[in-house]
């Protein structure tokens, strides 16, 4: 922390001239006999010169003293040994810590007077900028911003001044997505980090909902100790009006025509306990649609504030094959829907064809047998199998069994998702690992890869394994590494430990909602052997790691266990441990639904592929507030209108942003772009080819808040009074007074000045010491010699 801390510190040089002899004086008695000394040696001097020159007029008798005072001064100069060294005056400015809550309740809205206000992360970004914020407090200040939600870091230290360094724009850090909002960790982060003694004081910008950490009453004793006040500055209102927020509408991505489904609506009430709403899910063909199709209607009752209430719709089939749009909306129970009651959407894909899978096996593991046994149950499934230590006539639960890969392209493209069980990739020659590649990169063909401990170290030794090795998530090690892995196995399970992006995928949940699959996953051992491979590549997600939390080692250094990427138009998982099966041990229907939910999940480039012209992707349906949204656009080889391609999104409110896309390294048919989700509710994606004659592509995702940071939406006024009066702070609440440039400059003067100047001394500078000798051995010789020629001309002896 100090080296940043002295980037910012000015300094200045000056030079002092000393005496080595008298800095080495250590009793005090030795000064003043110095002083003693050189006065009682003048006086002889002054006697002696007297005497010799009674006879002489006064004037002669001056000079000639003068002369061997000067003489002998020049001497004693000499003898003090004055030296000059150089002194640096540092100085280091007072600091002010600036903390931005970017939780998820920050993109909430508030009621005003004339409607509703900008979201609440909006209102923070504008008091630092609009508001004044920072230009007043860096008048007399450098200024640290930090960011802070289930996580806290600073993004950027400003110097006093004005000036910001180019080190890229901060603010874009400043998006409201955090799971938790963890303030009393935050401040003693900044405690921590910040230099001590420097720190004026900290001004935080929150609506004061705390969810998770340490109590920031606590933390805020600390700061008291360090003389650092806490200035909060509440965004938010206490006074939230009576609605009924669909957090979450659960529905399968797929159905076949006709099939029975169910969806299920999770329903948050604020003032509302006890009220019956109801609740009414429809289905249109687009979700503009003017006139949506009334599937059903069910009657609910509220609980407390912020309690999730499930509302489930056993849907009897859907007629035709096609995308349709679901939607919810919640309406008192005798009346049309309330303004503030506002729907949410999810799009459902109605498909007429089974997925076509090929399975291909190493050898008859146990991974294999169940997911070969849970696919061949499931009508929506044809499975095909090529088993690498298969021999002639073998039987197997399979539509076909295959005795080599598919041996075209038309023949590999029959098939929406391919598994590979620790398959040994020496039996393909480099066209058919090509030809493999080059379905999931151009035709959205989905790949799950599950790694092995009886073919993977003899493949990842052939130096000709470059296509398969570019497939996986994750960098795989060389055999001599996966030899010193002493990590791969054991007597004990390893627990699986699900990353934030592995928790909220969906196609990872063992049950209805996230908060029951959690409870599955929570039951399951672990894995007993794994693959060791390293880390995810660039761009690549890690969804699972092998670990316990607590066993000390650093989450970014646990072994990956589940990992995904888009790779060209097609999406790749892999599984570093053949193990899922052991899921039936907690519940066999846990397995089977994991098992369609990862082929589905793979599979879904080929079974939403679009127009015969292009494919719009995302890599999911569901998206956290201010997570970032890549979107890929797949348009066949040789097409002209490619260059002219263009995406748009439309946010909740209306809002139209322009996506700006690029073609990926090496693949130009594969236009990549991406947004951030910065509020809650449906996002319409819509992409150009740039043919007058051709619709454009379409998909919908939906951003969500954490429930958590939902469970409270009200400001907390006595939490942030107590920090203020804690540590002698100031709070300022935004709604009620808002906020000018006067209000900076005010809360800026009230923070003391914590710059100071240290001295740090430099080497003594020899050459001077060298040339002032020289040159007072030279005076007191010249002296002395003028003194000679003046008493040889007054003829005295």
């Amino acid at each position: 922390m100090m080296a940043s801390f002295c980037l910012l510190a000015s300094e200045s040089v000056r030079h002092r001239i000393t005496s080595t002899l008298v800095d080495g004086f250590s009793n005090w008695w030795e000064m003043p006999a110095l002083v003693l000394a050189l006065a009682a040696l003048a006086a002889i001097i002054v006697l002696l010169s007297r005497r010799d020159a009674g006879d002489l007029a006064w004037p002669i008798r001056a000079i000639l003293a003068a002369l061997r005072l000067g003489a002998v001064a020049a001497l004693a100069a000499a003898y003090l040994d004055f030296e000059r060294t150089s002194e640096r005056e540092i100085e280091f400015p007072s600091r002010v810590a600036v903390l931005v809550d970017t939780s998820a309740s920050m993109a909430l809205t508030d009621p005003t007077a004339d409607g509703t206000s900008p979201p609440r992360a909006e209102q923070a970004l504008a008091t630092l900028d609009a508001g004044g914020l920072l230009e007043a407090l860096q008048e007399r200040q450098d200024v640290a911003v930090w960011r802070f939600d289930t996580t806290a870091e600073r993004i950027a230290l400003l110097p006093r001044g004005g000036h910001e360094p180019p080190t890229g724009d901060w603010r874009d850090r400043l998006v409201a997505q955090g799971s938790d909002t963890r303030l009393g960790d935050a401040l003693a982060g900044v405690l921590d980090e910040e230099p001590a003694g420097a720190l004026a004081g900290v001004i935080l910008l929150t609506d004061g909902i705390v969810t998770a950490g340490t109590d920031p009453r606590a933390t805020a004793a600390a700061a008291a100790a360090a003389g650092a006040a806490v200035h909060p500055l509440g965004i938010g209102s206490d006074v939230v009006p009576a609605a009924v927020r669909v957090a979450d509408l659960v529905a399968p991505a797929r159905v076949f025509p006709s099939d029975p489904f169910t969806v299920t609506a999770l329903l948050q009430p604020q003032g509302m306990a006890g009220q019956t709403v109801r609740v009414a899910l429809t289905a249109a063909t687009d979700a503009t649609a003017a006139s949506p199709t009334p599937i059903d209607t069910v009657d609910a009752m509220l609980g407390a504030d912020g309690e999730l209430v499930a509302v489930r719709f056993d849907v009897a089939g859907l007629p035709a094959a096609g995308r349709r749009t679901l939607a919810v909306q919640v309406m008192p129970a005798g009346g049309a829907p309330a303004a503030a009651m506002e729907p949410m959407t999810t799009d459902i894909e109605v498909v007429d064809r089974v997925t076509r899978v090929l399975l291909m096996a190493g050898g008859p593991s146990r991974e294999y047998q169940f997911m070969r046994n849970v696919l061949q149950r499931d009508s929506s499934f044809a499975v095909d199998v090529l088993l690498g230590t298969a021999t002639a006539g073998i039987s197997q639960d399979a539509q076909r069994i295959l005795d080599t890969f598919p041996a075209s392209d038309e023949a590999i493209a029959e098939y929406d998702a391919i598994v590979a069980f620790d398959y040994d990739w020496r039996q393909l020659d480099l066209a058919a690992r090509t030809r493999l590649e080059r379905w999931v990169a151009r035709e959205s063909g989905g790949l799950l890869l599950v790694a092995g401990g009886v073919f993977m170290e003899a493949w990842l030794a052939d130096p000709q394994m470059g296509p398969i090795r570019s497939l996986f998530p994750v960098e795989l090690r060389a055999p001599n590494q996966l030899a010193r892995d002493a990590g791969t196995g054991g007597s004990e399970p390893q627990p699986v430990r699900f990353t934030s992006e592995g928790a909220a995928a969906e196609f990872l949940w063992v049950a209805g909602t996230r908060g029951g699959s959690e409870a599955v996953w929570g039951a399951f051992p672990g894995v007993f052997g794994r693959c060791p491979g390293g880390a995810a590549k660039p761009g690549a997600t890690v969804y699972a790691q092998l670990g316990d939390v607590g066993s000390g080692t650093p989450a970014e250094s646990q072994p990956v266990f589940i990992a995904g990427q888009l790779y060209g138009a097609g999406t790749v998982l892999y599984a570093g441990s053949g193990e899922l099966w052991r899921l039936r041990g907690i519940d066999a229907a846990a397995h089977e639904r994991l098992t369609t939910q990862l082929l589905r999940h793979v599979a879904q480039g080929r079974l939403l592929r679009g127009s015969r012209r292009g494919r719009l992707l995302v890599d999911r349906d569901r998206y956290a507030v201010g997570g970032t949204v890549t979107v890929r656009l797949v348009v066949p080889a040789g097409n002209a209108a490619t260059p002219a391609a263009t995406c748009r999104v439309t946010g909740p409110d209306g809002t139209r942003l322009a996506v700006p896309l690029v073609a990926e390294p090496g693949r130009p048919d594969v236009l990549r772009g991406s947004f951030v989700a910065a509020r809650e509710g449906g996002w319409q994606i819509e992409a150009d080819l740039g043919a007058a004659d051709d619709e454009p592509l379409a998909r919908r995702i939906h951003a969500q808040l954490p429930d958590r940071e939902l469970a409270r939406p009200r400001i907390d006024r006595q939490l942030l009074d107590d920090l203020a009066a804690a540590t002698g702070g100031q709070t300022r609440f935004l709604h009620d007074s808002g906020w000018t440039p006067d209000a900076a400059r005010a809360l800026a003067a009230a923070l003391p000045d914590r710059s100071r100047r240290e001295y740090e001394a430099g080497a003594a500078d020899v050459l001077f010491k060298q040339r002032l000798n020289g040159l007072l051995l030279a005076v007191a010789t010249g002296l002395l010699c003028g003194e000679w020629i003046l008493r040889r001309l007054v003829k005295l002896a």
